[in-house]
């Protein structure tokens, strides 16, 4: 190609002055500052749209559409990978054929920490219990199990800590139980990575409200006293419900986190409505999640997946439908 000098240079320049004054959003999607991250889904946020509509006794008041039938919905939305939640009865050859059937890949799990072989209430560790758990996960693709809290809640703590529950005051006994577990986490992390897996852990609000004797959350205390083997899977609407800064998370625990969960923030004392769509927080008084701010800070810390979770409509497609194209709309793919 033929380029004079002065075009060389001019062309130089514009670049420069982009860089300065920051891109354009129809820019950024061509250059350097483009968003690097996927757009992923929970299968947890269309459950019922999969297993079907139950009463307390079980008794189905409206079916389910099924996972495969499911998978070629979201596909159809645009959606490039899935993080389960339950399998609904499925072998690993089965979801690897649902998925591969669909153009869809695996980005992770959620299962309780007993799926770790873990027994935080006589504290023993059990691999035999992680090395069945690692096979079945492999089998259809996946690589990155994460515990959503089942097995985390230190005593005296409970799933509302943090957002109008009632306050948990710091005691030895949560010293302690977190301490453990971070040890846990450490050695199950070592384990699994020998069985081609990665663990971690995914946030509620308790993880930031939950303090130690010396002050120190158990968020802190975990990701500053485990190896980065252990991966940091942070709910970005609990942190935001919590008062952190998901932002800053991504600096204090670089290179950790494969994936994030995109949740909006629809806790607040006030609030009376909350769809569960991204960008939409509750009315009235949810902090809004940051989103312009927190793309870059993800970008840095290394999120690949920015996986959809919408705790309301749990029977349609009707939140994460809009939620994707929000994602979409700020250049995320």
């Amino acid at each position: 190609m033929n380029i004079s000098r002065r075009n060389f240079l001019e062309s130089i320049g514009a670049v420069g002055a982009m860089g300065i004054a920051g891109c354009s959003d129809g820019l950024c999607r061509f250059c350097c500052c483009a968003p690097k991250g996927k757009i992923a889904l929970q299968l947890y946020s269309i459950r019922q749209y999969i297993g079907g509509v139950k009463d307390k006794a079980g008794n189905v008041l409206k079916p389910g559409v099924g996972l495969e039938q499911a998978f070629a919905d979201i596909a159809k939305i645009g959606f490039k990978a899935v993080e389960f939640a339950g399998y609904y009865g499925f072998t690993p050859e089965q979801l690897k054929k649902a998925l591969a059937d669909n153009g869809l890949v695996v980005c992770g799990t959620h299962v309780s920490n007993d799926k770790y072989g873990f027994d935080t209430k006589n504290w023993k560790y059990n691999p035999d219990v992680l090395k069945k758990t690692c096979e079945f996960e492999t089998a259809y693709g996946n690589t990155l199990v994460i515990c959503p809290g089942g097995g985390n809640i230190p005593p005296g703590a409970s799933w509302s800590t943090g957002r109008g529950g009632e306050p948990c005051k710091p005691t030895k006994e949560i010293d302690e139980f977190t301490k453990r577990l971070a040890e846990f986490y450490n050695k199950a992390a070592e384990d699994a990575k020998k069985m081609g897996c990665k663990i971690g852990l995914h946030n509620h609000t308790w993880e930031h409200a939950i303090k130690m004797t010396d002050g120190t959350s158990f968020w802190d205390y975990f990701f500053s006293n485990t190896s980065s083997d252990v991966c940091m899977e942070q709910d970005v609407g609990w942190s935001t419900c919590a008062g952190v800064d998901p932002k800053v998370q991504y600096a204090k625990y670089p290179g950790r986190s494969p994936t994030l969960h995109a949740k909006e923030n629809g806790m607040g004392k006030e609030v009376k409505e909350f769809d569960a769509i991204l960008g939409q927080p509750g009315k009235p008084g949810a902090t809004p999640v940051d989103w312009d701010g927190l793309i870059p800070a993800a970008d840095k810390g290394g999120v690949e997946w920015w996986v959809v979770e919408c705790e309301r409509h749990f029977e349609d497609l009707s939140a994460i439908t809009p939620s994707y194209a929000f994602l979409k709309a700020k250049g995320l793919n």
